[in-house]
């Protein structure tokens, strides 16, 4: 009896062992495969955009100059249609942070923080509050890196203030000094009319940096008593109460200050910048964008890993490139170089240089540091699930205030907090 289980034992064993030298056989016979081609075997990276010129030779054209066994296909539509389709991305691209909550409903939404660790990529050159602004969009996660950072500020046009005799706006100045002034270079002169302020209302800044919109734990409203956002309806309303300078939708819809600016007709703007196109020929500047007491969002656009791609290590390495000094500022999509994520490209002048470089005289003789001077806002550590719809209330709300004669504040919000909690309730039902 003991002699057959030994005997068996040891056609186990050899079994084992036969198995052991097959797989290793097999691992060698890969290995050798690769090592003879010289270059790791052929794969393809489904990115989610189209088919976009600068995003071609910004990011597209470099990677599969440096990894020529790396194709990228362009996928478009939703996560349900790639999905259904078979052609879920393994790149995932975010405008901002709308995305966030689709990818994560389709299971695509990956914490990419173990993989950061063990590629050694440096995450310490970003402005650590613009992380936490994209970490706590994910529910602590890092789910994206930034690409690009939005830059806001106060944007004026020097003529005009030549015109009235008033002097031009400065770095630090609050929403009540910029109304101030917007007063004081609002009127006609010359038989044109000057309107003095453009303010933002489709997601402006303040509500991004007044901390949480809706309470993460109850889901309960709480931005209709938030001392910061009622600060802005009321300054909100004042300057569009100033003589001259109505709330005109066809100037402020869609655009339409932008028009309006370059007509030479608008004093100033408080926005997301862009410079004016230069054949419009507008004497301009910047100033700081006006403070909110927590600081300024950078937002901007952001780029993560699918949870069901098969070549993670691989998209790092195609990041370590898409993020490299010399790429970021070389990139024509990010709208310049004056976008890129990181500081250190702002104080050693280089963003600047390369700004210059590129657009020319567009940039010269322009108080630049004011969009880089303010410090990015601290964000809130855990966001609900509905704070996104709040910004929307919050834009409708602002529109009522100066379009259909709401003058009573406390009765708009209370009016708004009633609906907040319809909506949230809602969309509860929808899950």
């Amino acid at each position: 009896m003991k002699s057959i289980f030994s005997n068996r034992i040891s056609l186990l064993f050899s079994l084992l062992l036969c198995c052991v030298l097959i797989i290793s056989g097999c691992t060698a016979k890969e290995k050798e495969k690769v090592s003879a081609d010289g270059e790791p075997e052929p794969i393809t990276l489904k990115i989610h955009f189209g088919e976009d010129e600068n995003f071609i030779n910004s990011f597209i054209k470099p990677a599969e100059e440096k990894f020529p066994y790396i194709t990228f296909e362009h996928v478009e539509g939703s996560y349900e249609e790639l999905n259904a389709a078979g052609s879920t991305p393994d790149i995932l691209f975010h405008w901002n942070k709308g995305g966030y909550a689709e990818a994560e409903e389709y299971g695509l939404a990956y914490d990419m923080t173990e993989l950061i660790e063990q590629s050694a990529f440096d995450i310490s050159r970003f402005d650590p509050n613009h992380i936490a602004e994209w970490q706590a969009a994910a529910n602590g996660e890092t789910w994206a890196l930034p690409i690009m950072t939005s830059r806001f500020a106060l944007m004026y046009n020097k003529d005009i203030f030549d015109l009235f005799g008033v002097e031009y706006p400065k770095d630090g100045m609050n929403w009540e000094e910029v109304i101030d002034l917007a007063e004081k270079v609002t009127g006609e002169r010359n038989g044109t009319e000057y309107q003095g302020l453009y303010m933002p209302k489709h997601e402006a800044p303040i509500f991004w940096t007044a901390r949480n919109l809706v309470d993460p734990e109850t889901d309960e409203p709480v931005w209709t008593e938030n001392g910061t956002i009622r600060e802005y309806f009321n300054s909100y309303q004042r300057a569009y109460s100033i003589p001259g300078n109505p709330y005109i939708p066809e100037h402020w819809e869609e655009g339409g200050w932008v028009e309006l600016f370059e007509q030479g007709k608008l004093a100033m703007v408080a926005q997301f910048f862009g410079a004016p196109n230069p054949d419009a020929n507008i004497n301009w500047d910047i100033a700081t964008y006006p403070e909110p007491e927590n600081g300024v969002p950078s937002r901007g656009w952001a780029m993560g890993i699918s949870a069901t791609s098969e070549h993670k290590e691989e998209i790092m390495k195609v990041f370590d490139l898409w993020y490299s000094d010399e790429q970021l500022l070389n990139n024509t999509f990010i709208r310049g170089p004056l976008y890129v994520p990181f500081l250190h490209l702002y104080e050693d002048g280089s963003a600047l240089e390369k700004a210059l470089e590129r657009d020319g005289e567009i940039w010269e003789n322009r108080n630049m540091d004011a969009l880089y001077s303010l410090p990015v806002a601290d964000s809130p550590e855990v966001i609900s699930d509905y704070e996104e719809g709040a910004i929307g209330t919050i834009d409708g709300a602002l529109y009522e205030l100066v379009t259909e004669d709401q003058t009573d504040l406390n009765t708009l919000l209370r009016q708004k907090y009633d609906e907040e909690i319809n909506r949230i309730k809602d969309e509860k039902g929808k899950k």
